[in-house]
């Protein structure tokens, strides 16, 4: 049974006035399932900042992509100079490794598309090497993420970059999910912990800390993941969460006393 017109027309427009925007460095594990659930938008913008594996390429394949290449200027920036792109003033921002669930495309067809100051808040699920967590924090996920670049940006902050919103703004939450595939492989929780550590000891945020309450931080950080965010009840991948966020408040933080101490 075909669509209603009307609705069809509806459906087209939606898709027409929202662009999906994605920032990405050798994205090519999550490329297929994520722009495939966007296959319904008239245009998609990846801005791809220096992608070594076959990203580029891979993208290229799918029509309603726009590829712009440029600098990694820190989370914040980059995302608002790939938002600069699209060519609507709406803009839902996504991860490579966030796919679109069909409920949350539906629900986008009742955006308000003439209010500005709308803000569309969306629960992100989280997959720990193909599990749902939602212990460790990782539940309870909303984040705003379909905004107007008219009158919305996101903060400058090089990392933990958060969607600007003013004293007009609304916050609208939206049905359905964004399935964020987090950790594939135990490996990735090593990289991040690189590197986001590392845009933390470049920024301006930076905070020395005496070594033992760095101890104390990575052994707290461990101890509020695995029990006090219940992360015993997922069982081994619960403790490896855990053990990985310790790593990262440690390097996070030593990285700071080792450039301005040692």
């Amino acid at each position: 049974m075909r669509p209603h017109p009307a609705l069809v027309d509806k459906m087209e427009d939606i898709y027409s006035h929202i662009t999906p925007v994605i920032i990405v460095k050798n994205g090519a594990p999550f490329i297929q399932r994520t722009l495939d659930s966007l296959a319904d938008f008239h245009q998609v913008v990846i801005y791809d900042n220096g992608s070594t594996d076959n990203t580029p390429s891979l993208v290229k394949a799918y029509a309603n992509v726009k590829l712009v290449q440029g600098e990694f200027l820190g989370f914040g920036p980059t995302k608002n100079a790939a938002a600069s792109h699209a060519q609507t003033d709406w803009v839902l921002s996504l991860d490579i490794d966030e796919s679109v669930t069909p409920t949350l495309l539906k629900a986008l067809q009742n955006w308000p598309l003439d209010n500005p100051a709308h803000v569309g808040e969306i629960l992100r699920d989280n997959y720990f090497c193909g599990m749902h967590i939602r212990t460790n924090g990782w539940g309870n996920d909303w984040l705003c993420r379909l905004y107007n670049k008219q009158q919305h940006r996101f903060t400058d902050s090089a990392v933990h970059e958060k969607l600007q919103l003013t004293d007009q703004s609304k916050i609208q939450r939206l049905e359905g999910n964004l399935e964020h595939q987090a950790i594939t492989d135990v490996a990735q929780m090593l990289n991040k912990a690189q590197h986001y550590s590392e845009l933390y000891a470049q920024s301006d945020k930076a905070r020395l800390y005496p070594f033992p309450i760095i101890i104390l931080k990575s052994i707290f950080g461990f101890f509020r993941s695995y029990l006090l965010k219940a992360g015993i009840a997922s069982g081994s991948r619960g403790f490896i969460i855990a053990v990985g966020e310790a790593i990262g408040v440690f390097y996070k933080y030593t990285k700071v006393y080792q450039r301005k101490r040692f």
